[in-house]
C-alpha cells in the first residue's frame, strides 16, 4: 500500500474520503486538533515513522500531511 492509500484508509475512519483531494484543508474535512493528532499517531504506527508535536501542529492540508510523510520516508 502506498503512502496516499495508507493515509486515505486511516482518514476513512473519521471522514468521507469519496471526494478527498490534496487541496482539502484538514478543517474542511472536519478534523480538529485532537483528531489530527490521533490520525498522525495511526500514520506513525502504520508507516513506522515519528512526527514531532510541532510538525503536526503546522499541518493544514492533506497535501501538507503527505509532503511531511514523504519527507520522513525519504
Amino acid at each position: 500500500m502506498d503512502v496516499k492509500e495508507t493515509v486515505k484508509s486511516i482518514l476513512a475512519k473519521r471522514v468521507d474520503v469519496s471526494k478527498l483531494k490534496e487541496e482539502n484543508t484538514l478543517a474542511s474535512l472536519g478534523l480538529d486538533s485532537l483528531d489530527l493528532v490521533e490520525v498522525m499517531l495511526e500514520i506513525e504506527d502504520a508507516l513506522h515513522i515519528e512526527f514531532t508535536s510541532e510538525e503536526i501542529m503546522e499541518l493544514t492540508t492533506l497535501k501538507s500531511v503527505l509532503d511531511l510523510i514523504n519527507k520522513k520516508l525519504a
